[in-house]
C-alpha cells in the first residue's frame, strides 16, 4: 500500500485542523506534517469520507482564511499526483509523472464510457494533452511562487513536470515545493 491522501501546503500560524472544515477526526485525519521556513507547512490528510472534499470552494476558503497562496496535492497509491494551486483568484492545476497520469486519465475516460473505446488512444490523447499543457502549468506554478514571495525560474519546474516518479510520486511533489522556493525548516 502506497501513500494516499492530500498534501495541503499553507502558510499560517494556526494548525490546519483549526482552519479547515473536515480536517481532523475520523473522516479526514492528519497523518503527518512537514515544516518549511517562512511559516510554510505541508500537512498530509487522509480521506475516509469524501475524497474530493478538498477541492474548489474548500481551497478558496482555506486561502481566504490564511491570506496566503495554498497548494493541494492529491496522491493515490504513490503513483498518481494531481496538484491544485490557488493564489488570490488565480487557480491552476497539473499532474506529476505524465506517463502514469495519462494512464490514469485514460482509465477514468474509459470507465465513464462504460468500458468501451480504445484505451490506448485515450492514453495517447491524454499524454499529448499533458505535454501540450506542461508550459502553462509551469508558468502558473511560477506565478504561485511569486504570490508566495519567491522568485523562481520556469525551466526547473517545466523539467520536473516531465519526470517519472522514482519510485514514489509524492517525492516529485516535495521536489516541486523546493523548486517553487520553499525551504525545509531545520530539524529540531
Amino acid at each position: 500500500m502506497g501513500f494516499n491522501g492530500d498534501i495541503v501546503v499553507l502558510r499560517a500560524q494556526t494548525p490546519l485542523t483549526d482552519l479547515a472544515p473536515f480536517v481532523g477526526g475520523n473522516g479526514h485525519p492528519v497523518y503527518g506534517e512537514w515544516s518549511y521556513l517562512d511559516g510554510w507547512r505541508a500537512v498530509h490528510v487522509r480521506h475516509f469520507e469524501d475524497p474530493y472534499a478538498f477541492q474548489g470552494p474548500w481551497l478558496t476558503d482555506l486561502a481566504a482564511r490564511t491570506g496566503s497562496p495554498v497548494l493541494v496535492c492529491g496522491v493515490f497509491e504513490s503513483d498518481v499526483a494531481h496538484v491544485q494551486g490557488l493564489s488570490g483568484t488565480h487557480f491552476w492545476e497539473g499532474w506529476l509523472d505524465p506517463g502514469t497520469a495519462a494512464s490514469r486519465l485514460a482509465q477514468d475516460r474509459w470507465e465513464r464510457a462504460g468500458g468501451r473505446g480504445d484505451f490506448a488512444r485515450f492514453r495517447d490523447e491524454a499524454a499529448a494533452w499533458l505535454e501540450e499543457d506542461r508550459p502553462r502549468v509551469a508558468e502558473a506554478a511560477v506565478r504561485w511562487a511569486a504570490a508566495a514571495g519567491y522568485q523562481v525560474r520556469p525551466e526547473p519546474v517545466l523539467e520536473l513536470l516531465a519526470l517519472k516518479r522514482d519510485p514514489f510520486v509524492e517525492r516529485l511533489f516535495f521536489d516541486l515545493l523546493t523548486r517553487l522556493g520553499l525551504v525545509a525548516a531545520p530539524a529540531r
